[in-house]
């Protein structure tokens, strides 16, 4: 009996390292399906079934990414390649749309094409539809005082310290008269800095400020109040004459001397926009209008280009260029 339980007792103990390394290996971590294939390969039925087990298979994802990319032609790789090109591009867009914090934008279809279009200088060279103004980094409040008086004077952008300025030009060298209308938008602010910010506007030479309304809903001094939460103001002129320009400066900075200018603003920041559109509505179709372009070319009606310096054929000068110095209605 003695010899049979020396000969046992060995087999205990050998089981029982046995367990112990099965618990080691199967306690320490979760383990994945393919390292319990491997304990199962080893121990046997020893293994507890209850062990955590993950369904994670190392890289099993870029492997099967990898495995779908190879089953795509190359037609499906182009179509893809062009896919994300498109959505760069789009996102460089926006990214650009969203630049400065000034814009003017002019309408396109109503007006670029019909001969309308700006620039930051009055000879109109580099003529276009768009316009953006630079940014002006931690900026300070200031007085209005401390802006020069010749402001006005000077073409595209001029930042100074702590204020934005920028002068451009909208010219009719088009075929017809008709009109515009030119607003101001506030398009973002942050930390209540818009309560404090003034707009000045000079359109042909005359200055007008415009703030937020006071903490009393009156004006502050010299100003006049925004039209709304989003609109600052509008400039209307129903008489744009083929060979008129107008000049127009925008100054931003933030007034020291507004009650609301306090340390609470510190960090804020604010973005402005200005757009021109036309003051009518035209409801023929896009069709229509290449249609008509295309045959005033087609009799020898010289086509418009906005973009250029010379008025095409029937408009108030025919013969001379539309700038600033030239304009028809000095």
């Amino acid at each position: 009996m003695s010899l049979l339980k020396k000969e046992k007792k060995p087999k205990k103990e050998k089981q029982s390292r046995k367990d112990k390394r099965i618990k080691k290996e199967t306690s320490e971590q979760i383990v994945r399906i393919e390292e319990l294939e491997a304990l199962m390969q080893k121990y046997g039925d020893d293994v507890d079934p209850e062990t955590l087990v993950s369904m994670y298979l190392p890289h099993r994802k870029r492997r099967k990414i990898g495995a779908a990319l190879l089953q795509l032609d190359r037609m499906h790789l182009l179509l893809l390649g062009l896919l994300l090109a498109v959505a760069v591009l789009f996102i460089a867009a926006f990214a650009q749309e969203k630049m400065g914090n000034f814009t003017i934008n002019l309408n396109r279809l109503e007006l670029y094409r019909k001969g309308i279009s700006i620039a930051d200088n009055g000879d109109f060279d580099g003529a276009t539809a768009r316009l953006v103004a630079n940014t002006v980094q931690d900026a300070t409040n200031i007085s209005i005082d401390d802006i020069p008086a010749d402001v006005d004077s000077i073409d595209g952008g001029h930042n100074g310290k702590n204020y934005m300025a920028y002068t451009y030009y909208v010219r009719n060298a088009g075929k017809e008269d008709l009109g515009y209308i030119a607003s101001i938008t506030l398009d973002s602010c942050a930390k209540g800095a818009e309560k404090a910010v003034r707009i000045a506007v000079y359109q042909n030479g005359e200055r007008i400020v415009y703030a937020a309304p006071a903490d009393d809903g009156g004006t502050e001094d010299g100003c006049e109040n925004f039209l709304s939460d989003k609109l600052v103001c509008q400039y209307e002129n129903k008489d744009f004459l083929v060979g008129n320009v107008d000049r127009y400066t925008i100054v931003i900075w933030m007034e020291g001397d507004d009650p609301d200018c306090v340390d609470a603003i510190i960090g804020g920041s604010v973005q402005f926009s200005m757009s021109i559109d036309a003051d009518y509505d035209d409801h023929t179709s896009l069709l229509w209008k290449y249609v008509k372009d295309i045959k005033d070319t087609l009799v020898q009606d010289k086509p418009i280009n906005a973009a250029g310096n010379e008025a095409p054929n029937g408009s108030y000068y025919p013969d001379r260029k539309i700038t600033w110095d030239t304009r028809r209605n000095k």
